[in-house]
């Protein structure tokens, strides 16, 4: 954030001229005198007049407006015309397409106003899309498919498991000659075996239940309770001890074992373990192939490639320096400024009157257009490799859950060139440490009230899926000058989830007219060298505006500094 402003208030510094506002200044023409569209004097019938008749972003050939002039201007950036009232070139207020897999945004405003559409590419709790590659076990927007070869909430086994752990079972025999053994719901994901004890006699079936005798039930020995094993009894009822004693309970000791006293109180008496296969909340076994998502018995594993209840995030995979550590928590994730403008307050100079030069080029130089020099290019002599300008968010982790806050540093970063590649690492001036909040809806952060004009172009707001940090003080180095700036905050509109860029992005910053007026512009700058840093802010001592732009914070007197940018996800590298 230092970086960033620092870059702001050098470029203001170093510009010349231009004029998109009607100023008091401007001399009056008689009221007979038809308007001269490029004279540099706003006058009768003009909203402005940059002194030619080429449209640029702000003023077109006619002197009007670019922006609601009702023409598209689209080589001048504009994607719509606030004055085409609907049909093509009109102005979207809002962007939803009907998609549940997308993230709808409304990017930019006015005349820049644009809907992007962003796929969602990871599974979240209750957003209404189940992504590709999701499934109920990692998002509960997803039903349970029956036959995808994965064990889900609701599935007592999958079909298309062929083997092994989460297999439907095709047979249910345990061996048990005292037991029903049945198959039930064969071919579903809800196929289980019953293993149902026999108490009622009946001849040839292998068993002797308990109160059988050899007079109704021939496959009862006549033996039983002789005192001696007889073949055919597994113990017999009159040994009370030690080797043929018939057990009257069962326990492994081993919770994944289903234990079952088979035909109590005959000479036939067997304990059954049956494995236990399938997950079952609350048994105490968490079976081969169950995970903490389909089975609460399981605790989570990390590496295991599922996201499970206390991980950010599961790979797979041992790589610490991929967006997910080895500890399953998510790492760094970096959205580099690639656009940034300064909206409010505008920079006038006082040459050939009173001169805004924000936007409007004059003799070659604007604010905003020297930002962007700065942050989409390397214009080092001899070039270092390393874009000039490159403040950088970076989400540490990255969660854009609604209501949900995450730490967030802000670097002024050294980024690679070109632009399209860059990577980047934290540069030497340490980040202003904050917090982000999340927010589903609404504005994440607006301007203060009665500290903004009607400037155009005008504030972009950052709207819900968004962010906001808390607030910070920072000093910043200007030529050796420090600049201290009070109460800033960053928020953004996130495009996509996980984000791939935030858009709509809003720089605040406040900095005291005590500070402007003892920053002194280094003698070298053309045309203000020497001069307060005030003096090219409407209201500040020696300003050319009639007007004044000046607020306060706190009960001290300054200027808020309105920014607009935007900012993809980048690839980051901590040391």
């Amino acid at each position: 954030m230092t970086r960033i402003l620092g870059g702001v208030a050098l470029l203001t510094c170093v510009l010349s001229c231009g004029d998109n506002l009607k100023l008091a200044s401007d001399a009056a023409l008689p009221p007979d005198a038809a308007a001269v569209c490029g004279n540099y004097k706003v006058e009768p019938g003009e909203d402005c007049d940059d002194g030619d008749r080429v449209t640029d972003p702000i003023c077109d050939s006619d002197c009007k407006f670019t922006c609601g002039n009702g023409v598209l201007d689209s080589s001048v950036g504009e994607t719509c015309d606030t004055a085409i009232a609907s049909g093509d070139g009109a102005c979207a207020t809002s962007c939803d397409d009907g998609q549940a897999c997308t993230t709808d945004v409304l990017s930019g405003s006015q005349c820049t106003t644009t809907c992007l559409h962003s796929a969602i590419t990871a599974p979240v709790d209750g957003d209404g899309c189940c992504p590709a590659g999701a499934n109920a076990n990692t998002d509960d927007d997803c039903t349970a498919q029956c036959g995808n070869g994965i064990l889900e909430p609701g599935e007592l086994c999958d079909t298309g498991i062929m083997a092994g752990a989460g297999a439907c079972p095709s047979t249910c025999d345990d061996g048990i000659a005292c037991t029903t053994d049945t198959l039930m719901n064969a071919g579903s994901c809800q196929a289980a075996c019953s293993h149902t004890q026999i108490t009622q006699p009946h001849n040839n079936d292998g068993c002797c239940p308990a109160g059988a005798t050899t007079a109704n039930d021939n496959d009862c020995q006549a033996g039983c309770g002789n005192g001696v094993v007889d073949p055919g009894e597994t113990c017999d009822t009159a040994i009370t001890s030690g080797a043929g004693k018939c057990p009257t309970s069962c326990n492994d000791n081993n919770t994944c074992t289903t234990d079952t006293l088979v035909n109590p109180g005959t000479c036939t008496v067997v304990c059954s373990f049956q494995p236990i296969t399938q997950p079952i909340n609350g048994d105490g076994c968490c079976p081969a192939g169950a995970n903490a998502n389909t089975d609460n018995d399981c605790a989570a594993v990390c590496g295991n490639g599922i996201v499970e209840p206390g991980e950010q995030c599961d790979d797979g995979n041992s790589n610490n320096n991929d967006g997910c550590t080895n500890s399953c928590r998510l790492g760094p994730t970096a959205f580099r400024f690639d656009t940034l403008e300064l909206r409010d307050p505008h920079v006038f100079v006082n040459f050939i009157g009173c001169r805004d030069v924000t936007d409007t080029q004059l003799v070659g130089f604007a604010v905003n257009s020297q930002i962007a020099k700065s942050i989409q290019n390397d214009n080092s002599m001899p070039a270092d490799g390393k874009l000039d300008l490159s403040p950088t968010a970076v989400f540490r982790p990255l969660v854009q859950t609604n209501a949900t806050t995450t730490p967030l540093d802000f670097y002024f970063a050294d980024c690679t060139a070109p632009i399209a590649t860059t990577s980047c690492v934290p540069g030497t001036t340490p980040p202003a440490s904050v917090t982000a909040t999340n927010a589903a809806t609404g504005t994440c952060l607006a301007p203060l009230a009665n500290t903004t004009r009607p400037y155009s172009p005008a504030i972009t707001l950052p709207t819900g899926p968004c962010f906001s940090t808390t607030a910070t003080t920072v000093t910043l180095t200007l030529a050796g000058i420090p600049i201290t700036l009070h109460d800033a905050k960053i928020a953004a509109t996130y495009s996509g989830s996980p984000a791939s860029k935030v858009v709509n992005g809003l720089l605040v910053g406040f900095i005291s007219e005590t500070d402007a007026n003892n920053t002194t512009l280094p003698s070298s700058l053309p045309l203000v060298g020497g001069q307060p840093l005030s003096s090219l802010l409407a209201g500040g001592n020696g300003a050319c505006p009639s007007y004044s732009d000046k607020d306060t914070d706190n009960a001290v007197t300054g200027w808020w500094f309105y920014l607009n940018f935007t900012a993809p996800k980048v690839p980051w590298t901590d040391p």
